[in-house]
């Protein structure tokens, strides 16, 4: 028989009892680094999920890709072959001032700047949070990714490694509130620090100095000063200059040139020192038969 009373734990019980191991978790996440290994098994055992949920996108553009006419494939390689000859003219000028630039370096005692290795990455998820701004790779440390390593795509900065898995990894992008990068403008090579203010709004820049000579349409470009991007990769472009009413002090945004909110494949960057060791090529002897 169904009894009319039943005795139920009190529901501010169990609110206070949920908020205090969020806490004692929280807490724990920030001075214990066993959770940290946790989250990392967590992150390789939910991976496939990721390719699951991308899936049905990457059936879609496969579909499309089929669908696209014998004529329309044809005008689009016409288009591709002239691009391809024009950026290849645009390459030999840029391999001479390359060569010009390594010559200046020597003689001004600058180290010289070698060509990164590059890896393409594919997004299989975004964040859905609108506080967070952070996608996630299909490669992992497998692969040699590694926290803050530079994300980049065909028009500039996207962002950098925030976490890793074995197959997968977490990025963070440069207009998420808790990033910050170190530009300078290619005009005059001003330095400061671009600090994001969310996908939906332009970068503002920090650390202005006091004699600031900036504009709008100014390119802003990575500095290199934090050893952790590379120097000279597009970063934004100014896109306000305006003065705070308080304090008379410049207040600056840039307008971001990669397009965040349209990502599908990106650059992953390594340098000469963190460049992933290629795996030994295995040699089988054959026996000889004689």
């Amino acid at each position: 028989m169904k009894q009319l009373f039943t005795k139920r734990t009190s529901l501010v019980f169990q609110l206070f009892f949920a908020l205090f191991l969020a806490i004692f978790f929280i807490v724990a996440d920030i001075n214990y680094r066993a959770f940290a290994t946790i989250r990392y098994y967590l992150d390789t055992i939910i991976s496939p999920l990721y390719y699951v949920s991308n899936s049905p996108r990457a059936t879609f553009d496969t579909l499309n890709d089929m669908s696209k006419t014998h004529q329309k494939l044809f005008d689009e390689n016409v288009a591709l072959k002239n691009e391809l000859q024009s950026r290849q003219s645009e390459l030999l000028q840029l391999a001479f001032l390359k060569k010009e630039n390594n010559k200046l370096r020597e003689l001004l005692g600058s180290p010289l700047q070698h060509d990164e290795y590059k890896k393409v990455a594919q997004v299989l998820l975004a964040d859905s949070d609108p506080y967070v701004y952070q996608i996630v790779l299909n490669k992992g440390e497998k692969e040699g990714v590694f926290v803050g390593q530079p994300v980049v795509d065909e028009k500039g900065i996207v962002g950098q490694i925030y976490k890793t898995a074995s197959n997968t990894s977490r990025a963070i992008l440069i207009c998420d509130y808790q990033h910050a990068i170190p530009v300078q403008v290619l005009r005059n090579d001003m330095s400061m620090v671009a600090v994001g203010n969310g996908c939906n709004n332009d970068l503002l820049l920090d650390f202005l100095p006091n004699n600031v000579d900036i504009q709008v349409g100014d390119v802003l470009v990575t500095s290199g000063l934090d050893e952790q991007f590379p120097e000279g990769y597009p970063v934004a472009v100014v896109s306000s200059v305006k003065l705070d009413m308080h304090d008379s002090t410049p207040v600056i945004s840039a307008t971001p040139t990669a397009d965040l909110k349209r990502l599908r494949y990106l650059l992953l960057l390594w340098n000469e020192k963190n460049k992933p060791t290629e795996p030994e090529k295995v040699t089988q002897e054959v026996p000889n038969n004689e």
